[in-house]
Protein backbone atom coordinates (compact mmCIF):
# COMPACT_ATOMS: atom_id res chain seq x y z
CA UNK A 1 0.00 0.00 0.00
CA UNK A 2 1.56 3.22 -0.78
CA UNK A 3 0.83 6.21 1.10
CA UNK A 4 2.73 8.78 -1.40
CA UNK A 5 4.75 11.92 -0.17
CA UNK A 6 6.40 12.25 -4.07
CA UNK A 7 9.49 14.10 -5.23
CA UNK A 8 10.00 15.10 -8.35
CA UNK A 9 13.73 14.56 -9.65
CA UNK A 10 16.23 17.55 -9.77
CA UNK A 11 15.75 20.52 -7.87
CA UNK A 12 12.42 19.54 -6.83
CA UNK A 13 14.52 16.74 -4.79
CA UNK A 14 16.22 19.29 -3.05
CA UNK A 15 13.03 20.75 -1.44
CA UNK A 16 11.52 17.47 -0.77
CA UNK A 17 15.25 16.26 0.87
CA UNK A 18 14.48 19.38 3.27
CA UNK A 19 11.08 18.34 3.33
CA UNK A 20 11.86 15.34 4.60
CA UNK A 21 14.50 16.52 7.07
CA UNK A 22 11.53 18.88 8.44
CA UNK A 23 9.71 15.82 8.73
CA UNK A 24 12.00 13.79 10.98
CA UNK A 25 11.93 16.63 13.53
CA UNK A 26 8.83 16.99 13.97
CA UNK A 27 8.34 12.98 14.11
CA UNK A 28 10.79 12.70 16.52
CA UNK A 29 10.26 15.45 19.00
CA UNK A 30 6.40 14.33 18.62
CA UNK A 31 5.42 17.91 19.57
CA UNK A 32 1.91 19.27 18.63
CA UNK A 33 0.10 22.37 18.94
CA UNK A 34 -2.37 23.04 21.02
CA UNK A 35 -6.13 22.71 19.14
CA UNK A 36 -7.73 25.50 17.97
CA UNK A 37 -11.47 24.39 18.70
CA UNK A 38 -13.39 25.08 21.78
CA UNK A 39 -13.56 21.51 22.59
CA UNK A 40 -10.83 19.19 23.27
CA UNK A 41 -10.73 15.93 20.63
CA UNK A 42 -10.43 12.92 21.80
CA UNK A 43 -7.78 10.38 21.14
CA UNK A 44 -8.30 6.50 21.68
CA UNK A 45 -5.92 3.99 20.87
CA UNK A 46 -6.03 1.68 17.89
CA UNK A 47 -5.29 -2.06 17.70
CA UNK A 48 -2.02 -2.43 15.44
CA UNK A 49 -0.79 -0.55 11.93
CA UNK A 50 -4.18 1.77 11.56
CA UNK A 51 -4.53 2.73 7.86
CA UNK A 52 -7.81 2.40 5.59
CA UNK A 53 -11.29 3.63 7.61
CA UNK A 54 -14.76 3.03 6.73
CA UNK A 55 -18.41 4.52 8.80
CA UNK A 56 -21.62 1.84 8.08
CA UNK A 57 -25.71 3.26 8.58
CA UNK A 58 -25.33 2.42 11.71
CA UNK A 59 -22.49 4.58 13.06
CA UNK A 60 -19.92 1.08 13.14
CA UNK A 61 -16.30 2.05 12.44
CA UNK A 62 -14.42 0.00 10.57
CA UNK A 63 -10.82 0.54 10.87
CA UNK A 64 -7.91 -1.69 9.19
CA UNK A 65 -5.00 -3.43 10.74
CA UNK A 66 -2.35 -3.10 7.82
CA UNK A 67 -0.18 -6.25 8.62
CA UNK A 68 0.40 -9.58 7.68
CA UNK A 69 -2.09 -11.15 10.25
CA UNK A 70 -4.33 -8.75 8.23
CA UNK A 71 -8.43 -8.31 9.91
CA UNK A 72 -10.75 -5.19 10.30
CA UNK A 73 -10.90 -3.98 13.75
CA UNK A 74 -14.86 -3.05 14.52
CA UNK A 75 -16.30 -0.50 17.14
CA UNK A 76 -19.70 0.43 17.67
CA UNK A 77 -21.11 3.52 18.42
CA UNK A 78 -19.84 4.74 21.93
CA UNK A 79 -16.75 2.36 21.51
CA UNK A 80 -13.33 3.30 22.75
CA UNK A 81 -11.98 -0.53 22.24
CA UNK A 82 -12.99 -2.48 19.45
CA UNK A 83 -15.76 -5.08 20.48
CA UNK A 84 -14.98 -7.63 17.52
CA UNK A 85 -12.01 -7.71 14.43
CA UNK A 86 -13.20 -9.30 10.65
CA UNK A 87 -10.78 -11.65 9.45
CA UNK A 88 -9.54 -10.79 6.38
CA UNK A 89 -6.25 -11.07 3.84
CA UNK A 90 -2.75 -10.02 4.38
CA UNK A 91 -2.41 -5.76 4.74
CA UNK A 92 -5.53 -4.47 4.52
CA UNK A 93 -5.82 -1.19 3.31
CA UNK A 94 -8.58 0.93 1.85
CA UNK A 95 -12.20 0.03 3.03
CA UNK A 96 -15.54 0.88 1.78
CA UNK A 97 -18.94 0.39 3.31
CA UNK A 98 -22.59 0.51 1.35
CA UNK A 99 -25.91 1.75 2.53
CA UNK A 100 -26.50 -2.17 3.73
CA UNK A 101 -24.15 -2.77 5.67
CA UNK A 102 -21.43 -4.42 3.40
CA UNK A 103 -18.04 -3.94 3.40
CA UNK A 104 -15.01 -4.01 0.74
CA UNK A 105 -11.65 -4.61 1.81
CA UNK A 106 -8.92 -4.01 -0.54
CA UNK A 107 -6.33 -6.69 0.94
CA UNK A 108 -3.78 -9.53 -0.68
CA UNK A 109 -3.18 -13.45 -0.62
CA UNK A 110 0.33 -13.18 -0.99
CA UNK A 111 1.45 -11.12 -3.96
CA UNK A 112 -1.93 -11.71 -4.81
CA UNK A 113 -3.85 -8.50 -4.29
CA UNK A 114 -7.93 -9.20 -4.12
CA UNK A 115 -10.78 -6.95 -3.17
CA UNK A 116 -12.67 -8.86 -0.55
CA UNK A 117 -16.23 -8.74 0.78
CA UNK A 118 -17.63 -9.11 3.92
CA UNK A 119 -21.38 -9.51 4.51
CA UNK A 120 -23.40 -6.99 7.07
CA UNK A 121 -22.61 -8.49 10.18
CA UNK A 122 -20.01 -11.05 9.28
CA UNK A 123 -16.59 -12.11 10.94
CA UNK A 124 -14.71 -12.77 8.05
CA UNK A 125 -14.45 -12.08 4.29
CA UNK A 126 -17.04 -14.24 2.41
CA UNK A 127 -15.88 -13.29 -1.23
CA UNK A 128 -12.64 -11.67 -2.73
CA UNK A 129 -12.04 -10.53 -6.66
CA UNK A 130 -8.79 -11.06 -7.76
CA UNK A 131 -7.35 -7.88 -8.88
CA UNK A 132 -4.09 -7.16 -11.29
CA UNK A 133 -1.05 -5.96 -9.15
CA UNK A 134 -0.51 -2.39 -7.46
CA UNK A 135 -2.44 0.04 -5.38
CA UNK A 136 -6.30 0.46 -4.82
CA UNK A 137 -8.20 2.68 -3.44
CA UNK A 138 -11.89 2.17 -2.55
CA UNK A 139 -14.95 4.40 -2.62
CA UNK A 140 -18.77 3.86 -3.45
CA UNK A 141 -20.76 5.75 -5.64
CA UNK A 142 -24.39 7.39 -4.75
CA UNK A 143 -26.22 4.86 -6.50
CA UNK A 144 -23.96 1.94 -4.62
CA UNK A 145 -21.46 1.24 -6.69
CA UNK A 146 -17.97 0.16 -6.10
CA UNK A 147 -15.36 2.23 -7.40
CA UNK A 148 -11.48 0.87 -7.79
CA UNK A 149 -8.63 3.03 -8.15
CA UNK A 150 -6.17 1.21 -10.42
CA UNK A 151 -2.67 3.65 -9.93
CA UNK A 152 -0.38 1.57 -11.67
CA UNK A 153 -2.93 0.84 -14.54
CA UNK A 154 -3.76 4.76 -14.78
CA UNK A 155 -7.26 3.91 -14.63
CA UNK A 156 -10.97 3.56 -12.41
CA UNK A 157 -12.94 0.14 -12.46
CA UNK A 158 -16.72 0.24 -11.57
CA UNK A 159 -18.41 -2.77 -9.79
CA UNK A 160 -22.19 -2.07 -9.93
CA UNK A 161 -24.09 -3.30 -6.92
CA UNK A 162 -24.44 -6.60 -6.20
CA UNK A 163 -21.92 -7.76 -8.63
CA UNK A 164 -18.36 -9.34 -8.44
CA UNK A 165 -17.37 -8.02 -12.05
CA UNK A 166 -15.86 -4.92 -13.68
CA UNK A 167 -19.19 -3.00 -15.42
CA UNK A 168 -16.21 -0.49 -17.05
CA UNK A 169 -12.93 0.36 -16.63
CA UNK A 170 -12.23 4.29 -17.01
CA UNK A 171 -8.98 5.79 -17.82
CA UNK A 172 -7.71 8.06 -16.19
CA UNK A 173 -4.45 10.20 -15.67
CA UNK A 174 -1.01 9.01 -14.63
CA UNK A 175 -1.14 7.70 -11.61
CA UNK A 176 -4.27 8.57 -10.04
CA UNK A 177 -4.70 7.82 -6.01
CA UNK A 178 -8.46 8.75 -5.09
CA UNK A 179 -11.58 9.08 -6.55
CA UNK A 180 -14.77 11.37 -5.08
CA UNK A 181 -18.38 10.75 -5.83
CA UNK A 182 -20.54 13.88 -6.39
CA UNK A 183 -24.15 13.70 -5.59
CA UNK A 184 -25.34 13.56 -9.31
CA UNK A 185 -22.92 10.65 -9.67
CA UNK A 186 -20.07 12.17 -11.34
CA UNK A 187 -16.71 10.86 -10.40
CA UNK A 188 -13.38 13.15 -9.93
CA UNK A 189 -9.89 11.54 -9.71
CA UNK A 190 -7.04 12.89 -8.68
CA UNK A 191 -3.92 12.08 -10.64
CA UNK A 192 -0.74 12.35 -8.24
CA UNK A 193 2.01 12.19 -10.76
CA UNK A 194 0.10 14.77 -13.70
CA UNK A 195 -1.10 17.20 -11.03
CA UNK A 196 -4.71 17.04 -12.69
CA UNK A 197 -8.52 15.91 -11.94
CA UNK A 198 -10.08 13.45 -14.29
CA UNK A 199 -13.75 14.23 -14.73
CA UNK A 200 -16.23 11.32 -15.24
CA UNK A 201 -20.20 12.00 -16.04
CA UNK A 202 -22.18 9.94 -14.22
CA UNK A 203 -22.70 6.32 -15.68
CA UNK A 204 -19.94 7.46 -18.52
CA UNK A 205 -17.20 5.04 -20.32
CA UNK A 206 -14.68 7.55 -20.66
CA UNK A 207 -13.82 11.26 -19.11
CA UNK A 208 -15.28 14.34 -20.38
CA UNK A 209 -12.48 16.49 -19.55
CA UNK A 210 -9.47 17.18 -17.40
CA UNK A 211 -9.23 19.90 -14.30
CA UNK A 212 -5.33 21.16 -14.41
CA UNK A 213 -4.66 21.64 -10.68
CA UNK A 214 -0.78 22.43 -10.78
CA UNK A 215 1.70 19.98 -12.50
CA UNK A 216 4.02 19.98 -9.13
CA UNK A 217 0.92 20.16 -6.97
CA UNK A 218 1.47 16.20 -6.15
CA UNK A 219 -2.62 16.19 -5.64
CA UNK A 220 -3.69 13.37 -3.51
CA UNK A 221 -6.89 13.42 -1.56
CA UNK A 222 -10.43 15.16 -2.83
CA UNK A 223 -13.96 15.47 -1.89
CA UNK A 224 -17.23 16.41 -3.21
CA UNK A 225 -19.25 18.19 -1.10
CA UNK A 226 -23.04 18.30 -1.10
CA UNK A 227 -23.14 21.11 -2.80
CA UNK A 228 -21.20 19.69 -5.92
CA UNK A 229 -18.07 21.58 -5.19
CA UNK A 230 -14.76 19.98 -5.21
CA UNK A 231 -12.14 19.99 -3.02
CA UNK A 232 -8.33 18.83 -3.74
CA UNK A 233 -5.29 18.64 -1.41
CA UNK A 234 -2.59 19.30 -2.85
CA UNK A 235 0.59 17.63 -1.21
CA UNK A 236 4.11 19.94 -1.96
CA UNK A 237 2.44 23.18 -2.48
CA UNK A 238 0.21 23.02 0.97
CA UNK A 239 -2.75 23.97 -0.09
CA UNK A 240 -6.50 23.00 -0.99
CA UNK A 241 -7.66 23.79 -5.09
CA UNK A 242 -11.31 24.80 -5.27
CA UNK A 243 -13.26 23.39 -8.09
CA UNK A 244 -16.84 25.15 -8.44
CA UNK A 245 -19.93 23.01 -9.46
CA UNK A 246 -19.57 22.87 -13.03
CA UNK A 247 -16.26 24.71 -13.83
CA UNK A 248 -13.24 23.45 -15.69
CA UNK A 249 -10.76 25.24 -14.11
CA UNK A 250 -9.65 25.79 -9.96
CA UNK A 251 -11.74 28.98 -8.52
CA UNK A 252 -8.94 29.27 -5.62
CA UNK A 253 -6.77 28.08 -3.27
CA UNK A 254 -6.87 27.57 0.37
CA UNK A 255 -3.85 27.50 2.31
CA UNK A 256 -3.45 24.75 4.84
CA UNK A 257 -0.93 22.79 6.58
CA UNK A 258 2.10 20.83 5.69
CA UNK A 259 1.80 18.12 3.06
CA UNK A 260 -2.09 17.78 2.87
CA UNK A 261 -3.10 14.58 2.10
CA UNK A 262 -6.75 13.91 2.82
CA UNK A 263 -9.85 15.58 2.43
CA UNK A 264 -13.16 14.91 3.89
CA UNK A 265 -16.81 17.24 2.97
CA UNK A 266 -18.87 16.43 5.52
CA UNK A 267 -22.52 17.08 5.20
CA UNK A 268 -22.80 19.81 6.77
CA UNK A 269 -20.45 21.16 4.14
CA UNK A 270 -17.82 21.46 6.51
CA UNK A 271 -14.44 20.53 5.01
CA UNK A 272 -11.71 18.86 6.86
CA UNK A 273 -7.72 18.42 5.73
CA UNK A 274 -5.19 16.10 7.59
CA UNK A 275 -1.40 18.03 7.19
CA UNK A 276 0.62 14.63 7.68
CA UNK A 277 3.53 16.49 8.68
CA UNK A 278 1.91 19.09 10.83
CA UNK A 279 -0.14 16.81 12.81
CA UNK A 280 -2.91 18.47 12.41
CA UNK A 281 -6.25 19.02 10.67
CA UNK A 282 -7.51 22.55 9.13
CA UNK A 283 -11.25 22.69 9.29
CA UNK A 284 -12.76 24.98 6.11
CA UNK A 285 -15.85 26.12 6.81
CA UNK A 286 -18.29 25.39 3.90
CA UNK A 287 -17.41 27.70 1.00
CA UNK A 288 -15.28 29.47 2.89
CA UNK A 289 -11.65 31.05 1.32
CA UNK A 290 -9.44 30.41 4.10
CA UNK A 291 -9.13 27.75 6.82
CA UNK A 292 -11.24 28.96 10.17
CA UNK A 293 -8.84 26.69 12.53
CA UNK A 294 -6.66 24.13 13.31
CA UNK A 295 -6.76 21.19 15.43
CA UNK A 296 -4.76 19.26 16.79
CA UNK A 297 -4.61 15.13 16.37
CA UNK A 298 -1.80 12.18 16.73
CA UNK A 299 1.19 11.52 14.95
CA UNK A 300 0.87 11.27 11.51
CA UNK A 301 -2.95 12.19 10.77
CA UNK A 302 -4.10 10.57 7.19
CA UNK A 303 -7.74 9.15 6.22
CA UNK A 304 -11.00 10.51 8.30
CA UNK A 305 -14.56 9.60 8.16
CA UNK A 306 -17.86 11.19 8.85
CA UNK A 307 -19.78 8.88 11.32
CA UNK A 308 -23.68 9.04 11.40
CA UNK A 309 -23.95 11.38 14.38
CA UNK A 310 -21.70 13.54 12.47
CA UNK A 311 -18.50 13.28 14.31
CA UNK A 312 -15.11 12.93 12.31
CA UNK A 313 -12.70 10.12 12.79
CA UNK A 314 -9.10 10.84 11.81
CA UNK A 315 -6.49 7.70 11.76
CA UNK A 316 -3.55 8.80 12.98
CA UNK A 317 -0.64 6.24 11.19
CA UNK A 318 2.69 7.01 13.15
CA UNK A 319 0.87 7.42 16.31
CA UNK A 320 -1.36 3.90 16.17
CA UNK A 321 -4.44 6.09 17.23
CA UNK A 322 -7.47 7.46 16.24
CA UNK A 323 -8.69 11.11 17.06
CA UNK A 324 -12.25 11.99 17.32
CA UNK A 325 -13.21 15.55 16.49
CA UNK A 326 -16.90 16.59 17.20
CA UNK A 327 -17.89 17.87 13.54
CA UNK A 328 -21.63 19.24 12.43
CA UNK A 329 -24.98 17.49 12.19
CA UNK A 330 -24.78 14.49 9.74
CA UNK A 331 -27.60 15.77 7.91
CA UNK A 332 -28.48 13.26 4.67
CA UNK A 333 -26.20 10.72 3.68
CA UNK A 334 -22.82 10.50 4.66
CA UNK A 335 -20.36 12.14 3.08
CA UNK A 336 -18.52 9.98 -0.16
CA UNK A 337 -15.06 9.86 0.55
CA UNK A 338 -11.97 8.84 -1.60
CA UNK A 339 -10.43 6.25 0.00
CA UNK A 340 -10.51 5.61 2.89
CA UNK A 341 -11.25 5.73 2.92
CA UNK A 342 -13.47 6.73 1.57
CA UNK A 343 -13.27 7.58 3.02
CA UNK A 344 -11.64 6.27 2.77
CA UNK A 345 -12.02 6.40 2.32
CA UNK A 346 -9.79 9.33 2.56
CA UNK A 347 -8.70 8.55 3.46
CA UNK A 348 -15.71 8.16 3.81
CA UNK A 349 -19.64 6.73 0.87
CA UNK A 350 -22.95 4.40 -0.27
CA UNK A 351 -22.43 1.06 -2.44
CA UNK A 352 -24.11 -2.19 -2.64
CA UNK A 353 -21.70 -5.23 -2.96
CA UNK A 354 -22.53 -9.07 -3.28
CA UNK A 355 -23.35 -10.76 0.22
CA UNK A 356 -21.64 -13.83 1.88
CA UNK A 357 -24.01 -15.68 -0.71
CA UNK A 358 -22.60 -13.84 -3.45
CA UNK A 359 -26.02 -13.56 -5.53
CA UNK A 360 -26.17 -12.30 -8.94
CA UNK A 361 -22.57 -12.43 -9.69
CA UNK A 362 -20.70 -16.28 -8.79
CA UNK A 363 -21.36 -19.84 -8.51
CA UNK A 364 -19.96 -22.86 -6.89
CA UNK A 365 -16.70 -24.17 -7.84
CA UNK A 366 -15.48 -27.71 -7.81
CA UNK A 367 -13.74 -27.51 -4.37
CA UNK A 368 -16.87 -25.53 -2.61
CA UNK A 369 -15.03 -21.92 -3.70
CA UNK A 370 -16.84 -19.19 -5.59
CA UNK A 371 -16.40 -18.23 -8.36
CA UNK A 372 -16.38 -15.24 -10.03
CA UNK A 373 -17.46 -14.84 -13.53
CA UNK A 374 -15.37 -11.66 -14.51
CA UNK A 375 -12.88 -9.44 -12.47
CA UNK A 376 -10.36 -6.54 -13.17
CA UNK A 377 -11.26 -7.66 -17.72
CA UNK A 378 -10.12 -11.19 -16.77
CA UNK A 379 -12.11 -14.27 -14.92
CA UNK A 380 -10.50 -15.72 -12.34
CA UNK A 381 -11.95 -17.02 -9.20
CA UNK A 382 -12.56 -15.68 -5.89
CA UNK A 383 -12.50 -18.36 -3.01
CA UNK A 384 -13.83 -17.68 0.44
CA UNK A 385 -11.79 -16.40 3.62
CA UNK A 386 -9.78 -18.36 5.23
CA UNK A 387 -9.43 -21.72 3.11
CA UNK A 388 -6.16 -21.20 2.02
CA UNK A 389 -2.82 -21.92 4.13
CA UNK A 390 -1.01 -18.80 4.89
CA UNK A 391 2.52 -18.98 3.79
CA UNK A 392 5.93 -17.12 3.15
CA UNK A 393 7.20 -18.81 0.21
CA UNK A 394 10.45 -19.33 1.96
CA UNK A 395 11.33 -15.35 1.97
CA UNK A 396 11.51 -13.51 5.67
CA UNK A 397 8.79 -11.13 6.01
CA UNK A 398 9.74 -7.71 6.50
CA UNK A 399 9.08 -5.30 9.22
CA UNK A 400 6.80 -2.98 7.42
CA UNK A 401 7.41 0.87 6.89
CA UNK A 402 4.77 3.09 5.97
CA UNK A 403 6.86 5.84 4.40
CA UNK A 404 9.56 3.82 2.57
CA UNK A 405 11.53 6.03 -0.37
CA UNK A 406 11.17 4.45 -4.01
CA UNK A 407 11.59 5.46 -7.20
CA UNK A 408 8.53 5.49 -9.43
CA UNK A 409 8.11 6.41 -13.30
CA UNK A 410 6.58 10.78 -13.49
CA UNK A 411 3.93 11.86 -15.87
CA UNK A 412 6.88 12.72 -18.52
CA UNK A 413 9.13 9.66 -17.88
CA UNK A 414 11.43 11.35 -15.24
CA UNK A 415 12.10 9.71 -12.33
CA UNK A 416 10.40 10.75 -8.84
CA UNK A 417 10.49 9.78 -5.49
CA UNK A 418 7.63 8.69 -3.23
CA UNK A 419 7.36 7.36 0.18
CA UNK A 420 4.93 4.38 0.64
Amino acid sequence: MHLPLRRAAGAALSAGTALLATASLILGSAVVAAPASAADPKVIGAVGQPLGIASGPDGTLYVSDYNWGGGVNVYNPGETVPSRTITTGHFPTSLAVTPDGTLYVAQSNGAQPEIGVVAPGADEVSLVMKVPAGTRWLAVGPEGSLYVVNSDQNSVSVVKPGDAWVQRIIQAGPYPVKVALAKDGTAYATNQLAGTVTVVPAGAPWPSHTIDVGARAEPHGIAAAPDGTVYVANILTNDVAVIEPGRTTVERRIPVGTAPQEVLAAADGTVYVTNSLDDTVSVIPAGAATAAHTIATGDDPARMVQRSDGSVVVVNRKGRSLTVLDGGPATGAAPTTGGGEPAAAADGGASDGAGSDGAGSEGAGSDGAVIAQGSFDVAVPAVAAGAGALFLGGAVLLVVVLRRRRKVSGADGAEVWALD
